[in-house]
């Protein structure tokens, strides 16, 4: 006669569960958290680390759930507290998120965990300097937490402090060396402040971890001397969804950058009164030209690749409609035409203009006009992908891409467009009207 298998006491289950889990073998791991849960429905290990497995698997539904139980049944277990807070904030419940870190702090001072938790809310909420001093106060009570050390270097990055930054990356580096995100992380940092050859070699390691990332691969390429036809659309939106922030402080402030003020100035001088009924602000991030402009225009149009920028843009109130959509998208998909448009800073970002610039020739209306800037390459250049990331184009190609597509250059203006570690780029704003044939 056959006789029942009994399971083996919960903890001995748990035990099972975690070393599976940490393999990373899920479903063998859920499987062993709810044979102990059967045996056993109050272990509170069992529960808190079924809520850790469902938050990873993104099912935010049966997370709660178990993570909730697990402080009901243990609620002076700063784990459980902590981990019912990450699904929480996952769940977009922010503040309760915090008031879980903050009783499992109150229940053990001495969690790092719930200290770096702290502070990725407050860096989300604005409060750098505070989401310094708690991953700071993370780390001097653990000093191998690796994303704690990356998550503080993106602060000091954003309040500007990078050295500071680059140090924290490379101590995040150090205790993920499995991490592309830490290691790209650290070579853009690195790459922005002049240090070319060690940014290469992390951009490497970034691109050999993941060789799916394309913002990897564009600045190995701009450090490696080669010329690409565009930057990826991914990298350009995350570079200004993550810059948004402090975006016109740095950009206007620290980078002294003039682009918007000498495109509608070079408007102002030759439009003689004239009205644009509509416009288009073409990469038009916060609304620097666009605010600019605003004034002899009618409809104005906002397109750009980063929602965070256009969220900057719209508090300003100056666009009559904004969309974020990658440029090319947006006019093939447009409808009708208009008089005016404007690109500020945007075709750096992109090296073969020939598309773009029929494109845009296609949705004037004769007499239509055309601003944009670049940065300046040798005149017999077409395009250049420079060590920064960013292209040059040459005014010899910018001259016969005008000619090619209907559009004649009425004027240009050599300037300097802003600063880079304290000395100017050299830019071409162009100014070009289509003229019926």
């Amino acid at each position: 006669m056959a006789t029942a298998t009994l399971d083996p006491p919960a903890p001995v289950l748990v035990a099972q569960a975690v070393r599976a889990h940490q393999l990373g073998h899920l479903d063998a791991a859920q499987d062993l958290y709810l044979r102990a849960l059967a045996v056993d429905p109050m272990e509170s290990d069992a529960l808190n680390l079924m809520g850790t497995l469902m938050l990873q698997r993104g099912d935010l539904a049966n997370a709660v759930p178990f993570a909730a139980k697990a402080v009901l049944t243990e609620p002076r277990a700063a784990g459980a507290l902590n981990t019912l807070g990450l699904i929480l904030k996952q769940a977009g419940q922010v503040a309760a998120a915090a008031s879980c870190y903050q009783k499992a702090l109150l229940v053990d001072e001495g969690f790092a965990d719930a200290y770096s938790n702290l502070g990725v809310i407050l860096k989300s909420e604005g409060h750098l300097l505070r989401a310094i001093d708690y991953y700071r106060r993370a780390l001097d009570l653990d000093p191998t937490l690796g994303e704690t050390y990356n998550n503080l270097a993106n602060a000091y990055q954003e309040i500007g402090e990078l050295e500071e930054a680059v140090d924290a990356y490379l101590q995040a580096a150090d205790r993920m060396p499995d991490s592309d995100t830490v290691h790209y992380n650290v070579g853009m940092l690195l790459n922005r402040q002049g240090q070319r050859d060690d940014a290469l070699v992390h951009l490497k390691r970034a691109l050999d971890l993941n060789p799916e990332r394309s913002d990897a691969r564009h600045l190995v390429a701009a450090l490696e001397g080669r010329t690409t036809q565009r930057a990826p659309l991914d990298y350009v939106r995350k570079l200004f969804d993550d810059y948004a922030p402090r975006f016109e402080a740095h950009l206007v402030g620290d980078l002294q950058c003039r682009i918007h003020l000498d495109i509608v100035g070079l408007l102002n001088q030759h439009r003689r009164g004239r009205r644009f009924g509509h416009a288009l602000d073409l990469g038009c991030g916060t609304g620097l030209t666009g605010a600019a402009a605003r004034g002899f225009i009618d409809h104005l149009a906002g397109v750009d690749l980063s929602e965070n920028m256009l969220r900057q843009a719209e508090v300003k109130g100056v666009y009559d409609a904004l969309r974020a959509a990658d440029i090319d998208s947006y006019l093939e998909a447009m409808e009708g035409t208009v008089d005016l448009v404007m690109a500020g800073d945007v075709f750096i970002y992109m090296g073969a203009l020939d598309t773009t610039i029929s494109l845009i020739a296609n949705r004037l209306n004769d007499r239509g006009v055309l601003a944009f800037s670049v940065e300046a390459e040798v005149p017999a250049a077409s395009w250049v992908l420079r060590p920064t990331g960013r292209f040059g184009h040459g005014d010899a190609y910018i001259s016969s891409l005008m000619a090619e597509n209907g559009l004649t250059v009425v004027d240009k203006l050599q300037t300097a467009l802003r600063t880079d570690r304290g000395k100017p780029i050299s830019g071409i704003i162009y100014l070009a009207e289509k003229f019926a044939a």
